[in-house]
């Protein structure tokens, strides 16, 4: 029973993935990716970069640009043009990481071009080219940009995607096929976890009475958190975290109660069930999505706009999981220090 139900598990995580894989690959239409650096001498930068970008037919693209120059003291304005000239997007920046959102383009030549600009005469005079009366935020007379130019030597990062708009809720698609991962990883853990060749987990009945209890602190703890959370929006305070994540929190935080409870109390594992193992796949989880989680915070994409975005999420499972293996080996030496 526990082979076929580990093989059935592995063969659903090996689909989840290829399908995953299918659904949410990007499909590029055009990207550029460099870096370089430019000197800027007595106000002069290098001359003007340009690419050409060719759509094979019409359709609904979505354009990604982000780029950074440092240290400050230049920007760098982007134009996109189509064949008889009509601006299709333009904006300057020292730094940026934007969508467009979705762009109805028609099959032809595009020609991308890529202009330092080192004052702010120069950025007048650049934007002063374009027509910005169908813009949404159009450029108004006198505006300057809000930095000080200078000469000196930057570097340039620069990445720009053109990518096909898909018809799928990718991010939908890809949040259901991870559970699916997720829950056939747990039902593996479970199965490996077993002394015998059952799945069913027993536990006595003093086991089964914490457990409850350990349910009730949990459940408890969501709903003092939901409320805190009502009330702090209906207060009108801003908050570093969507609703939605609120909410995913605070079951974090419940099932962590109920974790660390029913350990404390020798409840959480079954009597035909291997400790270690769960120990050994708690701490391998959560030191991967530690690192997962470390590293979409210093890309700067785990907190934007003064807001958790869904890319933190792998931090907070880390230290969700990390706080149940450490009351596992915590528990675990206390235990062996009782019995000698």
């Amino acid at each position: 029973m526990k082979k076929k139900v580990i093989a059935f598990s592995v063969l659903a995580v090996i689909v989840a993935f290829v399908v995953t894989f299918l659904l949410c690959k990007p499909k590029y239409n055009y990207m550029v990716d460099f870096e370089e650096n430019f000197v800027v001498e007595n106000g002069v930068a290098p001359e003007e970069m340009e690419y050409v970008i060719v759509l094979s037919e019409y359709g609904e693209y979505v354009m990604d640009a982000e780029w950074k120059i440092e240290p400050a003291g230049m920007l760098m304005a982007l134009s996109i043009v189509d064949e008889t000239g009509k601006d299709v997007n333009t904006f300057s920046a020292h730094w940026i990481d934007m969508n467009s959102g979705v762009m109805e383009l028609p099959a032809g030549k595009y020609t991308m071009t890529l202009t330092p600009i080192t004052s702010a005469e120069q950025w007048k005079a650049y934007f002063a080219k374009f027509d910005t009366s169908e813009w949404d935020e159009p450029v108004e007379e006198g505006e300057e940009p809000e930095m000080e130019f200078a000469d000196g030597e930057y570097r340039f990062d620069f990445s720009f995607k053109l990518e096909e708009r898909g018809y799928l809720n990718i991010q939908a698609i890809a949040c259901v096929l991870g559970a699916v991962i997720g829950i056939a990883f747990f039902v593996i853990l479970l199965a490996i976890a077993q002394k015998d060749n059952s799945l069913k987990q027993n536990y006595d009945e003093r086991q089964e009475l914490l457990r409850g209890r350990g349910a009730k602190y949990g459940l408890y703890t969501m709903m003092f958190l939901n409320l805190a959370l009502f009330l702090l929006e209906t207060a009108g305070v801003c908050l570093p975290v969507s609703t939605g994540l609120a909410l995913f929190f605070s079951v974090l935080i419940g099932g962590s109660v109920w974790a660390v409870y029913c350990i404390w109390k020798d409840a959480y594992f079954a009597l035909n069930q291997k400790a270690n193992v769960f120990i050994g796949v708690f701490l391998v989880m959560g030191v991967i999505n530690l690192i997962i989680g470390i590293d979409a915070f210093l890309e700067g994409v785990a907190f934007q706009n003064n807001q958790f975005t869904l890319r933190s999420l792998n931090l907070f499972c880390a230290i969700m999981v990390l706080v149940i293996c450490g009351a596992l080996i915590l528990k675990k030496v206390c235990k062996d220090r009782e019995e000698e």
